[in-house]
């Protein structure tokens, strides 16, 4: 999965069950674990914080690791929110929504903050997912093009700026996943068909940069520009969600990621899950406050490799979209090209409640 850069905002799979939880078992997701080590600190002054005595109690926590969302959990770990709360987390890593979705509801994993698209999905045909109201992040992609395939630039504004993808080849993490229909949704809001665009499976990060590069895409979607600077493609930004309404109506207000759980997870592990749930608030608490910027960003450089000016940019772009809670309101006003079908209902599928 790309790294996404999220953009600021104001308010903010297609197969059944056994399909996806099949599909699980051929993807051949990476995984690995981590554990706390960090001295637990302080959310409020980030002092040191003194953790819950005894021993701690393991969580599997599935993540993106190369994913700036992500490091809201990292950052949990490394300043002892997890800790302080009683909590031992073991990261698992995953590459695709489909797969981290499935060790969910299958209990491979605990937890795990998957791509909305997908949650809204399995939630309509499992009643064992649960999403959690203590974090959630709204699409914001940028799209970025290689400069000699660019006829224009986020600064024509919309619908021109989307207009100019015409007749070109745009890299997206999988065909049919949530990033290609953001694609379709604001290509369409600007009068344009899906059709007149080529989209290219482009997987990871590193294999996405090396397309921009060698030519066998013109575009990616959610890659932001200094990234790509970074790894030496020179490429212009023609779709800056940063900018209100430069990515169209479709991308208003439509949910990203969404941490969720199993239903059997939350009904045998009640205590543990509501400690989860703190420490994540704990979390976003801490990182946007503005005093904590330089160290979080510091986390921020270590978890994705990149240098720590870098790391400022993509945090800063970040923080907007860290919440503590999901209310029914955004919850039920979720675009129909993102649920792709009936919204599960608030009441059965989102537990509030978690960590307050």
């Amino acid at each position: 999965m790309h790294r996404f850069s999220y953009r600021s905002r104001a308010s903010r799979v297609t197969s059944v069950l056994a399909t996806v939880l099949a599909g699980a078992l051929v993807a051949g997701c990476s995984s690995g674990q981590a554990s706390s080590t960090a001295t637990p600190t302080s959310a409020a002054s980030g002092a040191p914080a003194s953790p819950t005595s005894g021993a701690l109690t393991p969580v599997k926590i599935g993540i993106f690791p190369g994913n700036t969302s992500s490091s809201i959990w990292v950052i949990a770990d490394q300043k002892g929110f997890f800790a302080q709360q009683g909590i031992k987390p073991e990261f698992v890593d995953f590459t695709t929504g489909p797969s981290l979705a499935a060790a969910v509801v299958s209990g491979s994993v605990d937890t795990a903050y998957g791509a909305s698209s997908v949650s809204f999905d399995i939630a309509r045909q499992s009643a064992n997912l649960v999403v959690l109201g203590d974090f959630v992040q709204y699409i914001a992609y940028p799209v970025v093009v290689a400069k000699a395939k660019a006829s224009g630039s986020f600064t024509a504004g919309f619908p021109a700026n989307v207009k100019s993808l015409k007749g070109l080849k745009i890299g997206v993490t999988a065909i049919g996943g949530i990033v290609n229909k953001y694609m379709d949704a604001i290509l369409q809001s600007a009068g344009v068909s899906p059709s007149d665009v080529t989209y290219i499976a482009t997987g990871t990060v590193e294999s996405a940069i090396l397309a921009l590069k060698n030519g066998r895409v013109d575009a990616l979607a959610a890659n932001p520009p200094q990234t790509l600077q970074q790894a030496g493609v020179d490429a212009v930004e023609v779709v800056n969600p940063s900018v209100k309404g430069n990515a169209g109506p479709a991308a208003e207000n439509a949910l990203g990621e969404l941490d969720t759980t199993s239903r059997s997870f939350m009904q045998d592990h009640a205590a543990t899950l509501q400690k989860y749930c703190k420490a994540m608030i704990q979390s976003v608490s801490w990182t946007e406050n503005p005093a904590n910027f330089d160290s979080a960003a510091q986390i921020v450089a270590a978890q994705l490799d990149i240098s720590t000016s870098e790391a400022q940019s993509e945090l800063k772009d970040a923080l907007p979209t860290f919440a503590s809670t999901l209310p029914q309101s955004v919850w039920t006003s979720q675009p129909a090209w993102l649920t792709g079908g009936a919204t599960p209902a608030y009441s059965s599928t989102v537990d509030s409640s978690c960590g307050h």
